[in-house]
């Protein structure tokens, strides 16, 4: 029986059940939100609050602490050097989980899970900014290269011609040398 025991076993053993939830983790703090399972969201959420609590102290301790769990090391710079400072005035509650639509194929209950908050860190770029930045941006003028190499192409097959009329003069002359002999 189950006397006791609050956490989920997600159908997996213990080990790749953590390596799950260490992925998760990491690709959370990585990218500031990530979609998932509902039951895994939340379950993320007890996984990735107390990394984040370590890393609002910053202590060698806690960085050891939170790289048992956090193995890549940019992200673990990345905690303790923005996530952190942004929660410094907050005593919990880093992670928000939104509902989603159910998945299509298996309709099994999808969320959004996010770090309140860090918006500015991850903040992406809107496609119509970016077409706007490309269009002010003064672009190289392709005709004139385009031309260029044309030409040279054809200054190329010129001397390739020129260079076999030469080859075919000189055999003519051999051969002619040849027969006077």
């Amino acid at each position: 029986m189950r006397h006791g025991r609050k956490a989920q076993k997600f159908r997996r053993e213990k080990g790749p059940r953590k390596a799950l939830f260490v992925t998760l983790a990491t690709q959370l703090l990585e990218h500031g939100r990530i979609r998932t399972g509902l039951e895994k969201a939340k379950y993320l959420r007890g996984v990735v609050e107390p990394l984040i609590t370590r890393a609002k102290s910053g202590t060698m301790n806690d960085r050891r602490e939170v790289a048992r769990i956090i193995h890549n090391p940019v992200t673990l710079k990345k905690l303790f050097s923005e996530i952190a400072p942004l929660y410094k005035d907050r005593k919990g509650g880093y992670t928000r989980v939104l509902h989603m639509d159910a998945r299509p194929g298996d309709n099994a209950e999808m969320a959004l899970i996010e770090l309140i908050g860090s918006e500015a860190l991850y903040k992406k770029e809107d496609p119509k900014d970016a077409k706007a930045k490309k269009e002010k941006e003064p672009k190289a003028p392709k005709k004139e290269k385009v031309e260029v190499k044309k030409e040279e192409k054809k200054e190329k097959k010129e001397d390739k011609k020129e260079v076999k009329k030469e080859e075919k003069k000189e055999v003519k002359k051999e051969a002619e040398k040849k027969h006077k002999k």
